[in-house]
């Protein structure tokens, strides 16, 4: 099976948040999700369980960082190809220096949710929502499997 045909389009409906909202964007152009990334980061980088990881743990240039992870939220949200790394991988080797919990997972979702709802409203939010919790999920699974010393 090629990328092409893996990949899903996403064909938006109509959203309730959207119609409870309608000042707010969607995530439904690039502009929106690289708005939506800087601002989800704006809370993860104040939260004290959550900063440490990134700031010190994974010691993160937000320089390098804001536009990859814009990438892999167009990817999923948009279809552009121009994401191509492992991101869990990258969690992995985080994982190695201070094990991610639980907690971690739940906070980092929380937050993602919460940006959504101060912020965004519409068929690809929604969109965003679910992915981001499959996203997660997914990804303590892997992790949580993993032996640690």
């Amino acid at each position: 099976m090629s990328a092409s045909q893996r990949v899903q389009l996403f064909r938006p409906g109509v959203s309730e948040a959207a119609s409870l909202h309608p000042e707010r964007p969607d995530l439904d152009t690039p502009e929106h999700i690289e708005r939506m990334v800087e601002l989800f980061y704006d809370k993860v980088l104040v939260d004290e369980l959550l900063a440490p990881l990134f700031l010190e743990v994974a010691q993160i240039d937000l320089q390098e960082h804001l536009p990859l992870i814009s990438a892999f939220w167009k990817k999923l949200l948009l279809g552009d190809p121009s994401y191509n790394r492992n991101m869990v991988a990258k969690h992995r080797a985080v994982d190695d220096k201070e094990r991610l919990t639980g907690q971690h997972h739940e906070r980092w979702l929380s937050l993602f949710n919460a940006n959504l709802d101060e912020h965004f409203a519409g068929p690809y939010s929604d969109r965003a929502r679910q992915l981001a919790a499959r996203v997660i999920n997914n990804l303590y699974e892997q992790l949580s499997q993993r032996p640690h010393g």
